[in-house]
């Protein structure tokens, strides 16, 4: 499933404002520029957004041009401009409202190898005016943040292509990013050099199950996900919880025998844990009797990544049948680390229902888009169900006539009103034509 969102409409009532707040000046005149309401942004980034400096000679148009600007990233709710005085003593304020950051997403770097984390947020900080890491759902400021990328990676020898896009949360991924990636160059794991530090031949079994082969699609930085989540994901299925990475060295390399990125590091997997309790914190949507009859993990099971990851699956299928698009699990462990022994208390962030606007299928003759309309049973203003859509398109058995057509869907949901437009379209199958 995409996510699309969508820019809300506050760019042209904030137009309006500004309409009426300034005259109909055009001569150039030297002003002196003043930011109202904008902390924590800086008045000289402010400056660099709206593309103006006290002391430039500008006029009203160009005033009003960079309130639009500052509008035009999503980072600004408005932008109200006033402007007093004439000649040397003329003077223009930007009183902003800014979008609370609360309301803003993190920022997630996919495969940007040649950066440390560390490193490539203090670069983006220093080019990008504005950048603290957290960016809005709409609006050009992701574009922004993309092209200072492009332009860094192209300091390192680097011709890239990249990408982004909002990324809805999991419980494995619990917070909506706006995820950049690297498309072009493909990143592949050129080499692993990996040494298991234990004697146990059940460690290293579990430690070596599933481990990234040589020449596989790397994948680092989605939603913070770490080298080190990635090499000790095996580890964890086997119920080393505490396993750790110790010594890494992750460089890249693009010759013409070797492209991609190779890693070196020491796992240290210690010893396996076992579950001591789990406890779910029942709601109306997902009962105590619900998690008791689901539930994966019993007290004394391997405390496996796998088995919670089970268990946590029919609570968020729950939700998600009734419209909660975003909701995700909190999942606080304490550790025994003497009895070598974990307990789990998980709880529901479901966040704001979603509904559906309106429903297109595409591809379909008219007698099949009556097939579909008689059979098709959410309709606009019901919480939207994904896993409804899934099952009437794969497990629909009343739906013969649609045999020899093959359907996927985009749901287009905008997180400012909770409504989902759904597309979904049908293709021929190759063997049917």
């Amino acid at each position: 499933m995409l996510l699309n969102l969508r820019a809300p409409l506050r760019a042209f009532a904030t137009a309006l404002l500004l309409t009426a707040s300034l005259g109909a000046h055009t001569q150039a005149i030297e002003t002196k520029l003043f930011f109202t309401g904008g902390a924590p942004y800086s008045d000289s980034d402010l400056s660099s957004v709206v593309g103006l400096h006290s002391g430039q000679l500008f006029n009203d148009n160009e005033l009003r041009a960079g309130s639009q600007r500052l509008i035009d990233t999503g980072l600004f709710d408005s932008a109200a401009l006033t402007a007093t005085g004439k000649g040397p003593t003329r003077q223009a304020r930007y009183t902003i409202k800014i979008t609370p950051l609360d309301k803003l997403l993190p920022a997630s770097f996919e495969n940007i190898v040649w950066y440390t984390p560390a490193e490539l947020d203090t670069a983006l900080r220093a080019r990008v005016p504005l950048y603290r890491g957290l960016l809005p759902d709409s609006g050009t400021f992701a574009d922004t943040v993309q092209s200072a990328l492009t332009a860094l990676l192209k300091e390192k020898g680097i011709t890239a292509t990249l990408s982004h896009t909002t990324v809805e949360p999991t419980t494995e991924h619990p917070v909506r990013v706006v995820n950049f990636r690297i498309e072009k160059p493909e990143i592949k794991l050129a080499s692993l050099n990996l040494n298991l530090e234990t004697t146990s031949p059940e460690a290293v079994t579990a430690s070596k199950v599933t481990l990234p082969r040589t020449g596989y699609a790397y994948n680092e930085g989605l939603s913070g996900d770490t080298i080190d989540d990635l090499l000790l994901a095996p580890s964890r299925r086997g119920g080393y919880i505490a396993a750790r990475v110790e010594q890494l060295q992750r460089t890249y390399t693009d010759t013409a025998s070797v492209h991609g990125v190779t890693v070196t590091a020491s796992i240290v997997p210690g010893d396996p844990y076992k579950l001591s309790s789990i406890t779910w914190q029942p709601t109306p949507v997902y009962a105590a009797a619900d998690f008791t009859r689901d539930t994966k993990l019993h007290p004394g099971d391997l405390a496996s990544a796998k088995a919670l990851a089970d268990t946590e699956a029919p609570i968020l299928l729950a939700y998600r049948k009734l419209g909660y698009m975003d909701a995700y699990l909190h999942i606080a462990p304490t550790l025994d680390t003497a009895a070598h022994t974990v307990a789990y208390t998980l709880s529901a962030i479901p966040g704001e229902p979603y509904h559906l606007n309106t429903v297109a299928a595409i591809g379909l003759s008219p007698a099949q888009q009556q097939v579909f309309d008689a059979n098709w049973a959410m309709k606009h203003g019901d919480p939207y169900s994904e896993p409804y859509v899934t099952t009437f398109l794969h497990n629909n058995s009343a739906l013969h006539q649609l045999d020899g057509l093959t359907a996927s869907f985009q749901a287009s949901a905008d997180p400012n009103t909770h409504l989902v437009d759904l597309t979904i379209t049908f293709v021929l199958n190759a063997s049917t034509r």
